[in-house]
């Protein structure tokens, strides 16, 4: 009687492990990624002037807007100086927010910089989705500091509330132009299509 049991068992076995096997095959065989809209949050943006030598922190917000979940495979800057802080690839769910974080070293550079990141991933309209960010980077002065300066330098080695209130210099924000957002012109686009439809 334990033979028969034994052997029933090892074919229930067998069975369940074939049809897993075939399940996890015939789901597999789909590899190709599905293309998923996407909004991002001010694509474009101008940061005010930093002195030479900060570390800016940039952070871009990506909206999949999708049913499909979006990957971000590659991320590609214009300058060695920018470099991403999170690991490859990014995975935005379908209808959830991520965020494309950036560290920008401004100690190459001087004077008025204008910089682009393509993001390369699964998007709908494109292959490769473009961030743009300017700001001017002053260089430090040789001679007398003025007050901010004398300031930060006094303040750097210690730690205060302040920075955790007010933020790091480079991180103060940025100013965008309404009119290159694509969220603006996608409102203009659907608007265009309402009046068309309404005459």
């Amino acid at each position: 009687m334990k033979v028969k049991d034994n052997r029933f068992i090892g074919f229930l076995l067998r069975k369940v492990m074939v049809l897993g096997v075939s399940v996890l095959c015939i789901v597999s065989c789909d590899k190709h990624l599905k293309p998923a809209s996407v909004i991002v949050v001010d694509p474009v943006r101008h940061y005010y002037p930093v002195i030479q030598g900060e570390m800016m922190e940039l952070s871009y917000e990506i909206e999949n807007t999708s049913d499909n979940p979006l990957f971000i495979q590659e991320l590609q800057t214009t300058c060695g100086c920018i470099v991403p802080r999170d690991e490859l690839p990014i995975v935005i769910l379908p209808h959830k927010t991520g965020i494309v974080h950036l560290t920008f070293n401004t100690i190459k550079n001087t004077g008025y910089v204008d910089h682009f990141v393509y993001c390369y991933g699964n998007f709908q309209d494109s292959t490769c989705v473009e961030l743009e960010f300017d700001t001017n980077v002053v260089p430090r002065a040789d001679y007398v500091h003025d007050y901010e300066q004398l300031w930060q330098e006094q303040t750097k080695s210690s730690k205060s509330i302040r920075e955790f209130v007010d933020g790091m210099p480079g991180q103060k924000g940025y100013y965008t132009n309404p009119d290159e957002s694509p969220r603006t012109r996608r409102k203009e686009k659907i608007q265009d299509r309402i009046d068309e439809i309404a005459f």
